[in-house]
């Protein structure tokens, strides 16, 4: 689910949380670090080819991106494990940065709707 301005459904993170514009608030800013983390990691461990530490990354993300229904996201990492685990150094090669670049495109999306979010609200 989306709404008008990214990938976010900004309703299901209120009907998980009541309706309780703080706790929608707080969770928002604390996204914005988690997400911010995901992307940086993320395309670390992609670019120097870091399955284990990608899939430590990946783990601490999935929950969250699985529940906000952020499909692409979730598609792209395990695409990446696939990549990593499976691929030969030619594919890995040529594929790497597409993938790296496409979770940073969306990622960075994702920071922008919660930052907007977040300065809407204060």
């Amino acid at each position: 689910m989306t709404t008008d301005k990214g990938p976010i459904d900004f309703q299901i993170i209120r009907d998980m949380l009541y309706n309780d514009e703080a706790y929608v608030d707080e969770f928002c800013q604390a996204s914005v670090t988690s997400f911010t983390e995901f992307k940086n990691n993320f395309h670390k461990n992609v670019m120097e080819e870091d399955l284990e530490t990608l899939r430590r990354t990946g783990h601490k993300i999935k929950p969250v991106a699985k529940m906000l229904k952020l499909d692409p996201l979730l598609e792209t990492y395990e695409k990446s494990k696939i990549l990593l685990s499976e691929s030969s150094d030619e594919d890995i090669a040529k594929m790497k940065k597409k993938y790296a670049d496409d979770m940073d495109a969306y990622c960075d999306k994702i920071l922008q709707q919660l930052k907007e979010r977040s300065e809407n609200v204060s």
